[in-house]
């Protein structure tokens, strides 16, 4: 196709369209050039999972340790719910027999214990697993120097 008809036809289409606008939108949109950390900066922005998993927890104690579990996990939790649709790879409750199908994907499924032979595998359920169904994770401002922020310094100004 000639492209300044392509050109065309995606200017109309992008002021008429919406949805094709947004799918457009990004192509525009300066890419970071280092890995995707939205959602690692996501889990610090509302839970400070990174500053928890940064501190020396040895000097507190196990009650100190677990009120600050509580906020981070109650923050992260959200920003998961929030940015993330995930559901669980296999929908067994675990410490359940199951079977494991000749087709099984080694990627979603890990064989652990004695495994020999060929499948079909039975065993028990030992954890079900997480795939990530839908993603809807907000834009990150990037930095001028193309570094990943994860989170921004914060400077109280008085």
């Amino acid at each position: 196709m000639n492209r300044l008809w392509l050109a065309l036809k995606s200017c109309f289409r992008t002021l008429t369209d919406r949805d094709f606008a947004a799918r457009v939108e990004p192509l525009f949109v300066k890419a970071s050039t280092g890995p995707d950390l939205r959602v690692l900066a996501v889990l610090q922005r509302d839970g400070r999972l990174i500053d928890f998993l940064e501190e020396d927890i040895d000097a507190y104690t196990d009650a100190q340790i677990g009120a600050a579990v509580r906020d981070i996990h109650r923050g992260c939790r959200k920003s998961l719910r929030d940015y993330l649709t995930i559901e669980p790879i296999m929908n067994a409750a675990e410490e359940e027999r199951v079977t494991i199908a000749a087709d099984f994907d080694p990627a979603a499924i890990r064989l652990i214990g004695n495994v020999n032979g060929s499948p079909p595998f039975q065993g028990t359920l030992k954890h079900h697993g997480w795939r990530v169904k839908a993603v809807h994770l907000p834009v990150l401002p990037v930095a001028r120097d193309d570094t990943s922020v994860l989170s921004p310094a914060e400077v109280e100004v008085s």
